[in-house]
């Protein structure tokens, strides 16, 4: 039995109507990491296609495909992201003061959301890892946002 060591991250998911404070934490070691905002806690995990580390696919803890990201450089800082209701965007990562992605609904490209997360990591292997995760995590908690929108649209009705 082994322990899964997490690093906490605050991430905040800006979808131009309202703003979504989430915990990320991270767990470089099994490839996952565990989104937690309010009544919100699920375990999303990260795969990829054969040895390609550009193409990723990303799963919650039932097995559920969420969707899939696809880098253009192995920067792994731009590139396209499509969720399984078919939603396609184009994103780009930048690091100033932190980390900022910014997703562009390929769609309707003035529906963009934005996602800020300090940057906290101290080692070149945290830093990877943050990286890495870090369209995966913004991808999972649009959709996590968008899911939680509708049940309560469903519930007001």
């Amino acid at each position: 039995m082994s322990i899964t060591v997490y690093n906490a991250v605050p991430m905040i998911l800006h979808d131009g109507q309202a703003e979504h404070r989430f915990t990320l934490k991270l767990s470089p070691a099994t490839e996952s990491f565990r989104l937690e905002s309010g009544h919100i806690k699920r375990s999303i995990f990260i795969g990829k296609r054969m040895f390609n580390k550009l193409f990723q696919f990303i799963r919650n803890e039932y097995g559920y495909t969420l969707g899939r990201i696809q880098y253009d450089d192995d920067d792994m800082r731009k590139g396209s992201a499509v969720t399984e209701e078919h939603d396609e965007f184009r994103f780009t990562i930048s690091e100033q003061n932190g980390i900022e992605v910014m997703l562009e609904n390929e769609a309707t490209p003035s529906k963009k959301v934005s996602a800020t997360i300090p940057a906290y990591y101290h080692t070149d292997t945290e830093r990877k890892a943050q990286l890495r995760a870090l369209i995966p995590s913004v991808l999972a908690a649009l959709i996590l946002t968008r899911e939680l929108h509708t049940a309560v649209k469903t519930v007001v009705s």
